[in-house]
């Protein structure tokens, strides 16, 4: 009766140290869980900027239906020197594909025609932008305010670029204005959020 008694025991203990694991394994799941151990982080791509191939490729994130508009739009512009149409169009093409100093090109043959058309000298200080040619950048979008003072891009495009250069007063002038200009657009609510966050 006794010996029963004792395997008894014995058993119940055993069951009791399984259980007890079980429920301390599961516990440490939730708590890794819980603590994202098995979420796949996610990234946001959204502020990635994609930068031109620098290893003599012609460039390994323009696609080729990119590239091969480029040396349509290229011999185009090449047999007609006078179709601005399609000079603007391979600038901008230029600009969209990374082929940023190929864009200012462009875009100054443009602007040789059309010297007052604001929203090239804004694209092309975006160029610059992206070149990391800063002062440059900054000049150029500054002759476009010149020109048109209540161009809202070229303030908060400049905002843009007074804040990567480290200069936070000049940021906050520029998305202010953007924001005076027109509150209620994308862009002047793009440049209240940046105000909003700096």
């Amino acid at each position: 009766m006794e010996n029963r008694s004792k395997n008894s025991k014995q058993s119940l203990s055993t069951v009791k140290i399984v259980y007890l694991i079980i429920f301390l394994l599961l516990v440490g799941m939730v708590i890794l869980y819980a603590g994202g151990t098995f979420v796949t982080p996610k990234v946001d791509k959204s502020n990635v900027v994609e930068k031109p191939s620098t290893n003599g490729n012609v460039h390994n994130s323009a696609d080729m239906n990119a590239l091969n508009e480029i040396k349509s739009l290229e011999s185009m512009v090449n047999s007609n020197p006078n179709d601005l149409a399609s000079l603007l169009k391979l600038s901008h093409l230029l600009n969209d594909s990374g082929f940023y100093q190929k864009a200012i090109d462009s875009y100054n043959r443009y602007l040789e025609k059309k010297s007052n058309d604001v929203d090239v000298i804004v694209d092309m200080g975006v160029c610059y932008f992206q070149l990391g040619n800063y002062d440059t950048a900054i000049k150029t979008m500054e002759k476009g305010i010149k020109l048109n003072p209540k161009h809202q891009i070229a303030h908060f495009n400049l905002g843009i670029v007074s804040s990567a250069k480290g200069d936070h007063d000049n940021a906050i002038k520029f998305w202010k204005n953007a924001v005076d200009i027109n509150p209620t657009s994308n862009i002047g609510i793009k440049a209240q959020d940046l105000l909003d966050n700096h």
